[in-house]
C-alpha cells in the first residue's frame, strides 16, 4: 500500500504545467504531476502519493550517512539524486517511497544509507 503525504502546493511551472513544487515534510521538492484531476491552487494542501520513475541501468550507491540534504535536483529538469535508508521494498527518504523493489537488485545494500539516481518523482494528486 502507498502511503499517501500531506503537501503544499509551492509553484506550478509555467511552461511545463505538470511541473509542480511541493513542501513535504519540511523539504523542497520539484515533481511531475503524474496524475491531477483537478486545478491546483498555489498555498493550499493536498493529500499525495509519490512515485520514482528509475533508470534501467546503475542507479544505486552506498552513501555516507553524513549527508546534510536527502535530495538535490542540480538543474531545471526532473531528475534528482536521493539519499535515504534501502528498507526491503521500501526506500525511507524525506518520504518513503514504497514497492521501488531495489533491493532485489542491490541486496547488498538492503538496510543501508544509499544514494539513488532517479529520473523523475511522479506525484498523484
Amino acid at each position: 500500500m502507498i502511503k499517501k503525504y500531506d503537501v503544499v502546493v509551492l509553484a506550478v511551472g509555467e511552461i511545463v504545467e505538470e511541473e509542480v513544487f511541493l513542501l513535504v515534510n519540511g523539504v523542497k521538492v520539484r515533481c511531475f504531476a503524474s496524475c491531477c484531476p483537478s486545478r491546483l491552487q498555489v498555498g493550499e494542501s493536498y493529500e499525495v502519493e509519490f512515485e520514482l520513475v528509475l533508470p534501467d541501468d546503475v542507479f544505486v550507491v552506498l552513501a555516507e550517512e553524513s549527508s546534510a540534504t536527502l535530495i538535490e535536483m542540480p538543474d531545471d529538469g526532473f531528475a534528482c539524486t536521493l539519499y535515504g535508508y534501502l528498507d526491503g521494498s521500501t526506500f525511507r527518504s524525506f518520504v518513503d517511497f514504497a514497492d521501488q523493489e531495489i533491493h532485489y537488485d542491490y541486496p547488498a545494500l538492503n538496510e543501508k544509507f544509499v544514494k539513488i539516481k532517479a529520473y523523475r518523482i511522479d506525484v498523484s494528486f
